[in-house]
């Protein structure tokens, strides 16, 4: 259970303590290795588009001869392994083994394309690259970009002249004589990629005992035994790595698809592999809402529908609880940054993301820097037990996101009430200005998803030389709906204060821009958004 405590002299919130799990020299790829073979013959995964199911004993077995294999073909610790590919049977051993011989791990986008990739190589410097044979021309196209002597080995059907995964698969005579070296507070395990949806990424370098700590808590996953989770997400995303580990270490059996997301297939997977735990982005969770195919027995298996990554419209949450008669869907908030940094009490009425992760600090400042007690807005500050080392090859971003007691600035608003209960608003830099007065893009994001003929909704600024932004919605509707933008135009204007109005219009649209993992991408709802006003207004 999550537990919230506050100092009102420092004016500073933290989690309950833990004792740690492991010995601070331990490896993740060590601590994986013993877990795995605890219990060699339970099913650690299952490939939905190969059906492939992987033991335990068989993932630690691959795992140790693709990592004895990259110590033959010259591997060391001071190069990087990227990865970039989608949700494979093969990419879980391969990351294990990067994890057991202390590699850091730089995992990004499959989708990225020449000049994502090119960006994110010109940080890390890869000495290997592991990709998909579908994007490995666009991967071997970055490469050269930055004339890189970086080897690449592709997943799937064989490439002539290419390494392929199955190379690695080889037995070398020497897996279980293989040491995992050592590591400490400075050890980089993982190389996020910040999420991109305001610009080009960083590179977030997070060490082997953040990563441990993180998915071996145990208090994180309601009701773990015998469960099956599925997430579509990456190893890209947060969420995408926290199924690999935490399915991992809780003993449960993961479930894993290259597919991408859509409500037919969730709920065909769903049904098919009796799902207990799922995490997806709000985005996705309202499609499933909005699926035909949605019945009040769909959804019976599922203990637990974790939901984050960014703001869950309230109507959507409670709408969705009715689904799962023998579960709970709950909001989790986190950042690549950190890690998951609060989830709901499970079962709660409450509308907020819930209480504060295990050995966590927060403090909540005001545009002065100035603590804030309960109740008050500002901006949420987080530090962790294990401190992230920073942006890679980006001193001045890390330096601004980190400031002189350690906290990390997640330039989000939000508020912790007296319960202990964090409740967010929007992104710093999403906040609108009307006249002076701040408007909040998701408040009135809120309103119009009461809708029940709303899918999803987008709101942002159109730029005003005179009152700064005016704001407008971009609404996608249900098939069939007959709601027409004075409707959504109206129930804002009955439901919010004059600032608050839609003055740069309502404009639906068949679908919003979305990462792959589902988070809507702001910047490019903004263009669209003012290319449509224009539009308009010519």
């Amino acid at each position: 259970m999550f537990t919230t405590k506050y100092d009102s002299s420092r004016k500073v919130w933290s989690g309950r303590h833990l004792a740690p799990f492991h010995h601070a020299g331990v490896s993740l790829g060590r601590a994986i290795c013993y877990t795995l073979t605890y219990d060699r013959r339970k099913v650690a995964q299952i490939s939905h588009d190969t059906g492939t199911r992987t033991t335990n004993g068989e993932l630690c077995d691959q795992m140790l001869t693709i990592a004895s294999n990259l110590i033959t073909k010259g591997a060391s610790r001071d190069k990087v392994i990227a990865i970039v590919a989608k949700n494979g049977p093969l990419i879980a051993p391969t990351v294990f083994a990067a994890f057991y011989l202390a590699i850091p791990v730089n995992t990004l986008d499959p989708n990225y394309e020449k000049a994502e990739i090119t960006h994110m190589f010109r940080q890390t410097e890869p000495g290997i690259v592991f990709c998909d044979h579908d994007n490995y021309t666009t991967v071997k196209s970055a490469v050269n970009e930055i004339s890189s002597k970086a080897k690449i080995i592709n997943f799937g059907p064989r490439i002539s002249g290419v390494e392929n995964i199955e190379d690695y698969l080889v037995k070398t005579g020497f897996e279980n004589s293989l040491d995992s070296p050592d590591v400490d507070e400075k050890t980089c395990g993982l190389i996020l990629c910040s999420s991109g949806t305001t610009g080009l990424s960083k590179g977030v370098n997070l060490t082997h005992q953040h990563m441990l700590y993180l998915s071996g808590i145990p208090c994180f996953v309601e009701h773990p035994e015998n469960g099956l989770m599925l997430c579509f997400s990456s190893l890209y995303w947060l969420s995408g790595i926290m199924h690999l580990l935490l399915t991992t270490f809780c003993g449960m059996t993961r479930i894993i698809t290259t597919q991408t997301f859509s409500p037919e297939l969730f709920l065909n997977m769903v049904a098919q592999y009796k799902v207990t735990h799922m995490i997806s982005a709000p985005v996705h969770l309202s499609s499933v809402l909005e699926c035909t195919s949605l019945t009040p027995t769909s959804l019976v298996s599922l203990r637990e529908y974790m939901v984050g990554g960014s703001v869950v419209p309230e109507e959507k949450w409670m709408r969705a609880q009715d689904y799962l008669p023998n579960g709970f869907v709950r909001i989790v908030y986190g950042m690549s940054e950190v890690g998951f940094t609060t989830r709901q009490d499970y079962r709660t009425q409450k509308y907020c993301v819930g209480k504060l992760a295990p050995d966590l600090q927060l403090k909540i400042v005001n545009s002065n820097n100035q603590n804030l007690g309960p109740g008050e807005s500002g901006e949420l500050c987080f530090k962790p037990r294990y401190r992230f080392l920073g942006y890679i090859a980006n001193a001045k971003a890390t330096d601004e996101m980190i400031d002189d007691e350690g906290f990390v600035h997640s330039g989000d608003i939000g508020y912790m009430d007296n319960d202990g209960d964090l409740h967010i608003g929007d992104r710093l830099k999403d906040i609108l200005k009307y006249c002076n007065h701040h408007v909040s893009p998701s408040e009135i994001e809120n309103v119009i998803c009461r809708i029940e003929e709303v899918e999803y909704a987008a709101v942002v600024g159109i730029p005003d030389p005179v009152v700064t932004d005016l704001p407008a919605a971009l609404v996608v509707l249900r098939e069939g709906a007959n709601v027409t933008a004075n409707d959504i135009t109206q129930l804002v204007a009955a439901t919010l204060s004059d600032a608050k109005q839609l003055r740069g219009g309502v404009y639906f649209v068949e679908k919003l821009p979305l990462t792959a993992s589902g988070k809507v991408i702001k910047r490019k709802v903004r263009e669209k958004a003012i290319e449509l006003y224009r539009a308009r207004h010519q």
